[in-house]
């Protein structure tokens, strides 16, 4: 049995791989719920078995960013500024305080029953497999990203694909060959229903004072014009499905269509792998096909949860001796 977790703007999503069978999300628990009971205690308990008797779990944890390689979690514990794998605390997104409780449980996880826990790394700067030209950004994305872009290959059944995340952010990866060669982050290129880009306005607000940065890129989605969005990143995207009609969906997927078509031309690249809550949107959905045009070949759209199932099977990659993944290394083979 293999595990993979998703820490995510929302929550954490934990899905079983098993042989034989399809990866599985077995259990979603949100963030605060986390910071206030703890990872392991906020699980059932045969979710809680599950992972005590994995042959290997991958899993995510904040921007993963001091992390070059798919590394064990006792050897991430020191890396980086803040530990197991981050650079420095803060950034992009709101801070709850479960993020610490949770890889420190499962680092227990690891200790005490002896389970391979692996960290995946964020895609940034310094990842091995990165197209000179996305150097020019610090970040690309966040470790789950790689689990996606996983299970974009496995759905597609190609090699060469623009995989984009699409909800309360929007995030889109370049894979070439088998290998992950870029991206646009959250704070990069198009927004998502929440969080966007900073533009001339909110680098003012920043500026004077009037918002943080961080403020400023959770309030820079389609909320700043839609005007249906609930704020609280966990009900964000359902809020703007249900209140939002037409043309606010017109308009973000003009937006991802700009990001990903982009993408698509430079690395000339014909299969795009969506994933994220809108991409469960039919309406959305509609728009977007409206927007791409006939600029991709093929258009799949992926499972629910697909960063916890892909992580999941990263994790029988790695049991199964590989020594790379979607072209990053494995720190230390099994």
């Amino acid at each position: 049995m293999y595990v993979g977790i998703d820490h995510g703007t929302s929550g954490y999503r934990v899905a079983v791989l098993e042989d034989g069978e399809g990866p599985e999300v077995v259990a979603e628990v949100g963030r605060r719920e986390v910071a206030k009971r703890g990872f392991l205690g906020s699980l059932p308990g045969d979710v809680v078995r599950a992972l005590r008797d994995a042959e290997c779990v991958c899993c995510n944890y904040g921007m993963g960013d001091a992390l070059t390689a798919f590394t064990p979690i006792d050897e991430a514990e020191d890396m980086g500024g803040a530990g197991y794998g981050l650079a420095a605390t803060g950034g992009a997104g709101v801070e709850l305080g479960s993020g610490k409780v949770y890889v420190r449980d499962l680092h227990s996880l690891a200790s005490e029953n002896g389970v391979p826990v692996y960290l995946a790394p964020g895609i940034h700067r310094d990842t091995p497999s990165l197209d000179p030209c996305f150097r020019v950004f610090s970040h690309v994305g966040s470790g789950e990203k790689f689990g996606t872009a996983r299970m974009a290959l496995e759905v597609t059944g190609s090699d060469d694909v623009v995989v984009c995340d699409a909800s309360s952010n929007v995030v889109s990866l370049v894979v070439k060959e088998g290998r992950v060669v870029g991206g646009i982050d959250a704070c990069l290129g198009a927004p998502g229903v929440l969080h966007g880009p900073l533009d001339l306005e909110a680098i003012r607000e920043v500026d004077s004072g009037e918002k943080s940065a961080n403020e400023a890129f959770s309030t820079g989605g389609i909320v700043k014009v839609a005007g249906c969005v609930d704020p609280d990143p966990e009900r964000a995207v359902s809020s703007f499905l249900k209140r939002c009609g037409r043309e606010e969906r017109r308009v973000l997927a003009k937006l991802i269509a700009w990001e990903v078509c982009g993408l698509a031309d430079v690395f000339d690249l014909d299969v795009l792998a969506l994933g994220g809550s809108l991409a469960r949107d039919e309406a959305f959905l509609d728009e977007l096909e409206d927007a791409l045009g006939n600029r991709f070949n093929v258009l799949e759209v992926l499972p629910d949860e697909p960063a916890a199932k892909g992580l999941a099977m990263i994790a029988r990659d790695i049991s199964e001796g590989a020594r790379s993944v979607l072209g990053v290394p494995v720190a230390r083979a099994l």
